[in-house]
């Protein structure tokens, strides 16, 4: 087996047989997976029905609600001689153990376009319960200004229509969801910034950490500066593909149990509208429509093509940060020093990611268009470009794998350099102009 074998051979095994490591790849997907379940847990169930006592200045709005009871709501109008005031009913509800709201409706709220009604409470509402109560008074003053017209609620709906508008692609006459696609580039775009900077870090740490115990210089006398680089950047890339790799196993695995545990009925569209408080008729086929086009989006993006151009660009990506980091390891004595250094390297990472997010709602501007070709942007941004029309940039696909080899064995050599240099130097402050004379050495 070659030296650089043999030093990937021990980075991968020493990191990958650490408790830490193990405990964080197995914790790892068990905690994301009981996040949503529990985020899914705690929006599906709230405590108990809730008790709303109503205040209505106007007299009329809440005529309908009087002892509206469910399951999840019972709504008791306060005032039904119209001699009680706002002031009288907080000091009953204040006093009172039997409700936990008080909505409150002034006037304005039937008088005025958009009036303003209160939510009092003892214990803040949740966003549903808050979402309902919403809905149901301006479903009521609907209502009233409706009659008042003399205009019935058929005719109404007749008037009041609501046009969904597709994108099609010209080229196929398709319908695009260019937002969905670029909702699922972006998720592998974060993916990649997040494993490019954590496994980038420990690479720079590594080499910092070998070179204050002064091990480094026993293992230089048996290999050369660049192999050992060289040995433990790709060990760690190794490290990083089987932690990923079993995160998404795990995550997969535990993912169906949850669903199966909980039912599908959790993941209905009628099930989302009810835990958004938004469980109107016209709520729910909405959902259902957006429920049906991402699915038609999932069934219909190239996955083979997107899981290899995720592993290129990570692998790219990886280890042209990961000898730049490697180089600021060797070139500096501890952590503190190197801070200096790392803000013009993991700037265009960060910026990157900035682009990334920026894309949901402009997923077509110049700016994605040059990330993606941009060797230090392009692993993490070509991936929303790829997701949303990857039939339409192969050319550019291309273009930006070759850029970020040439930039990965550029970036490489030039790390080599530092790294040679200043492995087996200690306690010297460096400075970039330092830095400069060590890659301009010929040595």
């Amino acid at each position: 087996m070659s030296k650089i074998g043999l030093i990937i051979k021990r980075e991968y095994v020493s990191r990958v047989s650490k408790r830490t490591f193990l405990l964080m790849t197995i914790l790892g997907p068990i905690l994301l997976v009981g996040f949503m379940v529990g985020a899914v847990m705690l929006g599906k169930q709230e405590d108990g029905k809730q008790r709303v006592l109503i205040h209505d200045d106007t007299y009329v709005v809440s005529e309908k609600f009087e002892k509206w009871d469910s399951s999840k709501y019972e709504l008791t109008t306060f005032d039904e001689t119209g001699k009680k005031n706002y002031d009288d009913a907080i000091a009953y509800f204040k006093s009172s153990e039997n409700f936990d709201l008080l909505l409150y409706l002034p006037e304005t709220v039937v008088e005025m376009n958009s009036g303003t009604g209160k939510i009092l409470y003892k214990e803040a509402p949740s966003s549903k319960t808050r979402m309902f109560l919403e809905r149901l008074v301006n479903e009521r003053i609907e209502q009233l200004k409706l009659k008042d017209l003399d205009i019935s609620m058929t005719s109404y709906k007749r008037l009041k229509n609501k046009v969904n508008l597709q994108t099609v692609d010209v080229n196929t006459m398709e319908e695009s969801n260019v937002k969905i696609r670029a909702f699922i580039g972006m998720a592998f775009g974060v993916s990649i910034f997040m494993f490019i900077f954590m496994y980038g870090t420990q690479v720079m740490k590594g080499v910092i950490e070998e070179k204050s115990n002064r091990i480094v210089e026993v293992i230089v006398s048996s290999v050369k500066p660049f192999e050992l680089m060289m040995g433990k950047i790709i060990g760690i890339m190794f490290v990083g593909l089987t932690q990923f790799a079993v995160w998404i196993l795990l995550s997969s695995v535990l993912g169906s149990v949850a669903m199966g545990v909980l039912g599908a009925e959790f993941y209905s569209p009628d099930s989302v509208a009810d835990m958004m408080g938004a469980g109107s008729s016209d709520a729910i086929a909405s959902m259902k429509t957006s429920q049906a086009a991402i699915i038609n989006v999932i069934l219909t993006v190239n996955w083979p093509l997107m899981i290899g151009l995720f592993f290129f660009y990570f692998i790219g990506g990886y280890l042209l940060y990961g000898s730049l980091m490697a180089a600021i390891g060797a070139a500096v004595d501890n952590e503190t020093d190197s801070q200096q250094f790392m803000m013009p390297i993991t700037a265009p990472l960060m910026f990157a990611y900035v682009i990334v997010l920026l894309s949901i709602d402009n997923p077509t501007s110049p700016a994605i268009l040059w990330c993606s070709q941009i060797p230090f942007t392009s692993p993490v941004v070509m991936l929303v470009r790829a997701a949303m029309d990857a039939d339409g940039l192969w050319w550019q696909i291309i273009i930006s794998m070759v850029l970020l080899i040439i930039t990965f064995i550029g970036t490489t050599w030039l790390a080599g350099k530092i790294y040679r240099t200043g492995i087996l130097m200690h306690g010297k402050k460096i400075t970039w102009k330092e830095l400069a004379k060590w890659i301009k050495y010929k040595g």
